[in-house]
């Protein structure tokens, strides 16, 4: 069985599936009970693709094809999914996938239509698509990210009417009453930083009672510093104590990377950007491999060499643990645990996504090119950030929400602009 690759509506399908499977690999990743090393993560990823890509023996036995070629695309995505983990533990599903689907889409593209030379009506409007996919795509990783919230939110929020207190208190003899004190937020004193500290709540109290009633409407994906002012209503002074107590602190995690302190958020996002830079030239190998290993028929030879690559890496950090410890069982022992009772579900799901959003890709480009296909598969973060809106709750607010869509319809704009430009030879 082989495929034909006149039917460009089969490739248009393919990349929905794709960006299904692509961007709802990540959510078992972010509800991991465990926080796994990546390459730990990554193993799992590798070992479901090597098992299921032998499924794809039972379309046919001219299917079961190896190409060499297969070692190349593992070289680029076992080292770039490795940085996908990481980039999504450090730095959040939404920003990660983002940054990373945005600079694959220019990869790919440019592998496609500048390599390949690859067939489009015009360049220059087939470039202009790619750009507004990217600004899309980076301004739906931008909104979908809890750690980006700006204090525009913060303000919608208490317009609402959904930062509010209740206060009990005693006036006289009068019998007790509950009374609503709205507060309204200073902001003399509040600056943003990469990884701010997350607001928990507000509480009122009244000592002389030692009664307490405390009500937080503040639906908190919101990060702020610490230097928050309050000011209570001057009428009602005499009647009610407002009292806003101070955020529990948590400081931004620093890590050192070749010697110099870094925020653990900046390194997900540069991970993330090498996973773009790197890994987006995954599919290219697959066009210098013979006409009857391209395709479906690739699926073989990438897992192939997927887990060849994925093995070397285990391999090379054993060594290098040699080398720091100089004892073969102390090295042994430094390596990551895979946790197998507590991640073997999430751990199986994320593989399974991922295969499955993979073996589309490869139907994807086999119909529309490396210069189309590919980025259009890159749109799985319409999909992760529905997952982060409506099933996590990283995104609150209708202001947010709304840039969200408005980057989405950007995104799409570029989409319906390339298949314009796409020309079928």
């Amino acid at each position: 069985m082989s495929l034909d690759n006149t039917c460009e509506v089969c490739g248009w399908l393919a990349a929905a599936a794709s960006a299904v499977g692509f961007g709802s690999f990540g959510v078992p990743i972010k509800g991991a009970p465990v926080a796994l090393d990546p390459l730990v993560f990554q193993s799992y990823k590798t070992t479901i693709c090597f098992v299921t890509s032998w499924l794809v023996l039972l379309l046919g036995d001219d299917y079961f094809v190896y190409s060499p070629w297969g070692i190349v695309s593992g070289l680029f995505w076992v080292p770039g999914g490795v940085a996908t983990v990481y980039a999504i533990q450090a730095a959040g599903l939404g920003i990660a996938i983002g940054i990373g689907s945005s600079f694959i889409v220019l990869v790919s593209f440019t592998w496609g239509i500048f390599v390949f030379q690859e067939q489009v009506h015009s360049r220059l409007a087939a470039s202009f698509a790619i750009l507004c996919m990217m600004l899309g795509l980076l301004g739906m990783s931008y909104y979908s990210s809890p750690e980006s919230a700006s204090f525009d939110a913060i303000l919608a929020a208490v317009e609402d009417d959904e930062l509010e207190l209740e206060v009990t208190h005693k006036s006289g003899d009068a019998a007790d009453e509950t009374q609503r004190c709205s507060l309204n937020v200073g902001m003399a004193n509040i600056r943003q930083r990469t990884d701010a500290i997350k607001y928990q709540g507000l509480v009122a109290t009244r000592d002389d009672d030692h009664e307490t009633h405390t009500k937080n409407r503040f639906n908190a994906s919101e990060y702020l510093s610490n230097e928050m002012s309050d000011e209570a209503d001057d009428q009602d002074e005499s009647q009610a104590d407002c009292i806003m107590l101070d955020a529990p602190q948590e400081q931004p995690e620093v890590i050192v990377v070749f010697g110099r302190k870094m925020l653990k958020r900046h390194v997900g996002m540069l991970s993330a950007v090498f996973t773009g830079c790197y890994g987006g030239s995954i599919m290219a190998p697959m066009q210098y491999a013979p006409a009857n290993a391209k395709g479906t028929h690739f699926l073989i030879s990438f897992a192939i060499g997927s887990a060849l690559v994925n093995i070397w890496l285990w391999l090379l950090r054993y060594l290098f643990y040699c080398r720091t410890t100089r004892c073969p069982y102390a090295a042994y022992e430094k390596l990551p645990p895979f946790h197998i009772r507590d991640m073997w579900k999430p751990g199986v799901a994320c593989g399974l996504l991922w295969s499955f959003g993979n073996f589309f890709s490869l139907i994807s480009v086999f119909y529309l090119g490396e210069g189309v296909g590919y980025p259009l598969v890159q749109t799985s973060i319409l999909i992760s950030g529905v997952w982060g809106i409506f099933y996590f709750k990283e995104v609150t607010g209708r202001a947010r929400i709304a840039k969200w869509f408005a980057s989405s319809l950007l995104t799409v704009f570029g989409i319906l602009l390339l298949s314009y430009e796409h020309h079928q030879v």
